[in-house]
């Protein structure tokens, strides 16, 4: 009995050891029969599990921003993108978008940091990162310049962000 123990014993962690997580079921034989499940193209195959990693963002207005968008009954628009580097490829992988209106003063807000953890482990090499940016329709009012945060989220989580804008002409 010990003798086939010892012979059955490398053939059953051969089998045990044969799934591979990187293996793309596209490329496996369909199986046979009644059982077979159909597929349908594009169709997510796994579950979303929703993530939040929320950040303060601290927006400073110069005097004539605030002036000048106060004149002109204009909101500061506030958008954060969130995205990972691929795995694969060159191209960024997108992970979610946030956009707020808030008012044209200095103040702080916090940001949700909403995005899908099983695309991040995935899709993305590395942390989920935010850029954030602020700023004012053309068409709304006048012309503001302000600057950009972008940093990988936990960081952003830590320390939180800042914002600067500057009136560029009215």
């Amino acid at each position: 009995m010990t003798r086939l123990t010892v012979l059955l014993l490398p053939a059953l962690l051969l089998a045990a050891c044969g799934h591979s997580p990187d293996r793309n079921e596209a490329d496996a034989p369909a199986p046979s029969g009644a059982s077979a499940a159909i597929t349908v193209p594009g169709a997510s195959a796994y579950d979303p599990r929703p993530a939040a990693l929320p950040f303060r963002l601290d927006v400073t207005v110069s005097s004539d921003v605030s002036r000048a968008l106060d004149a002109a009954g204009v909101k500061l628009t506030v958008e954060a993108d969130y995205f990972g580097k691929a795995r694969r490829g060159e191209a960024p992988v997108n992970l979610g978008r946030e956009e707020r209106q808030i008012s044209v003063r200095n103040q702080s807000v916090t940001l949700a940091g909403r995005f899908d953890a099983g695309q991040v482990a995935r899709e993305v090499s590395g942390d989920p990162q935010v850029r954030v940016s602020a700023g004012v329709a053309r068409s709304a009012g006048p012309m503001v310049y302000c600057t950009q945060f972008e940093e990988a989220l936990p960081i952003a989580v830590e320390t939180g962000g800042f914002i600067h804008c500057e009136l560029l002409s009215e």
